[in-house]
């Protein structure tokens, strides 16, 4: 038999010491990602840039990097300093998950749920990047636990907690205040008629948490332009949802087949089936007035479908229950092995950076695309981040560097100035997003919404593509001085 709760080992802490371990293996290898280096270049800002920064952009992120500014005064900004809290807050997720499904349901199908929990490629993949998923999904299992708790015995000590729980996940991530709306469900279905007193103090410490995001919500408004590259939605993006919550989906397929058997009209089915659907429909109905349906943004959901399948698997005796967590890792072993390689973060950073430092030569210069689409900051954060100095390439247009001050991008050089800042390069590097540009890298290096296009006819006009490379998610090219 699994042990018990009269062994008196604490259920969360077999998945919270897996999870830091898995968490901090290889953890500084993989290349930090675009949206890793946005979150090291905020951080390494001066706090008053940073704040007036994020009145213009990435103001959903602004308290994790404020948090992450002070953390790299003390830790550093290598990667392993950078991804050691996401580490720290997927452990405590995998540990209270365990204590939620020993709550709701029995020991074993917590600590089923809590060791399943780590197995999911996507805990490994968001507990190593220095992002604000981890605490966000932390955030919404201990609301979860306290809604629990609230529905047993409420007392003032869970409300306040509840409702400073929910700040803090609004606070980090707007779109997460939607654990309210999950909760809510359940609220009326168990609260509204026998206890309605009950419902009034959960609902007004639903709304006091909520009450701290909304100025965060119409300062967001302004800054929708930031999303704008979100695909539109449809039966197929839900579909596909278990597949991009799990990273895997032979994973998702698999946990979902075991959550719809978990399926009951019992309190604690209601909670986590509640926690797992409602929030998807909720933005998926939003995202129909505006785009807003990404996975990411629902990542606090996957806890859910892990507990809900891990209360189903827990039913079973011992070898059934070891052979569906052995099940659950093979599926996930070639996601979990790739995720810990140098491009496991699916940007292969490192490698622009070492092909540069390589191939560098004096008075090499280097060209962006002021305005690339989806992540117009990497191409010069993967420069300044992985090339040395002393073989890093001028970088030819900047008259303001990227972060420099209070701008998120970098300044340009004007129209009529771009002979003077580019002077003499012999050869100039691009360095483009996406690795389907091999064959002309200066294709739309200006936007000609935002620019007049000066720039790229500038480059082609005097140089000629010497070689270009394909790495993961990128396209370097090299070109010399036409002759």
């Amino acid at each position: 038999m699994l042990p018990t709760s009269r062994l008196r080992v604490p259920v969360w802490s077999a998945p919270a010491l897996v999870m830091f371990a898995l968490g901090v293996w290889r953890l500084g290898r993989p290349g930090m990602w675009a949206d890793e280096l946005a979150t090291w270049g905020a951080a390494r800002m001066p706090l008053g840039d940073m704040l007036r920064m994020l009145g213009e952009v990435d103001a959903v992120d602004g308290l994790y990097y404020l948090a992450m500014n002070l953390w790299i005064r003390v830790a550093g900004d290598s990667e392993f300093a950078l991804r050691f809290p996401s580490v720290l807050a997927m452990a405590a997720a995998a540990g209270l998950l365990a204590v939620l499904g020993r709550r709701l349901v029995s020991y074993r199908a917590g600590l089923v749920a809590g060791l399943a929990f780590t197995l999911v490629p996507a805990a490994s993949r968001y507990a190593q990047e220095a992002r604000v998923y981890p605490f966000v999904i932390l955030g919404a299992v201990v609301a979860t636990l306290l809604m629990d708790r609230i529905l047993r015995r409420p007392s003032k000590r869970l409300l306040i907690g509840y409702a400073v729980t929910v700040a803090l996940m609004g606070l980090l991530h707007i779109l997460a205040i939607l654990i309210v709306a999950a909760h809510g469900v359940v609220a009326l279905l168990f609260l509204w008629r026998a206890r309605r007193p009950v419902f009034w103090r959960w609902f007004l410490a639903a709304s006091l948490g909520v009450l701290p995001v909304l100025p965060l919500i119409a300062l967001s408004i302004g800054q929708t332009g930031q999303v704008s590259w979100i695909p539109e939605s449809s039966v197929r993006t839900v579909i596909a949802l278990p597949e991009k919550l799990t990273s895997a989906a032979a994973v998702g397929g698999f946990l979902v087949a075991l959550a719809v058997l978990a399926y009951s009209r019992r309190r604690s089915s209601v909670l986590v089936l509640s926690w797992l659907v409602v929030p998807p429909a909720v933005l998926f109905v939003a995202a129909q007035f505006h785009e807003l349906f990404w996975y990411r943004y629902l990542l606090f959901t996957m806890p859910a479908l892990v507990l809900a399948a891990g209360i189903t698997l827990a039913r079973a005796k011992l070898v059934p229950i070891v052979a569906g967590l052995v099940a659950l890792a093979a599926l996930g072993a070639n996601i979990n092995l790739f995720y810990r390689w140098p491009d496991g973060h699916e940007h292969d950073t490192r490698g622009v950076g070492a092909l540069i430092a390589a191939e560098y030569r004096p008075g090499d210069a280097v060209a962006y695309a002021l305005h690339e689409p989806v992540v117009p900051w990497e191409a010069r954060d993967v420069v300044a981040r992985y090339v040395p100095a002393d073989r890093r390439p001028r970088d030819a247009f900047a008259l303001v560097g990227q972060r420099a001050g209070d701008n998120f991008l970098a300044e340009e050089c004007p129209d009529d100035q771009l002979v003077r800042c580019l002077a003499d390069a012999p050869r100039v590097w691009v360095v483009r997003f996406e690795d389907k540009k091999l064959a002309d890298p200066l294709k739309n290096l200006t936007d000609p919404a935002k620019e007049s296009g000066a720039k790229e006819r500038l480059l082609r006009d005097g140089y000629r593509l010497e070689r270009a490379w394909a790495k993961r998610a990128f396209t370097v090219g090299l070109y010399v001085r036409s002759s």
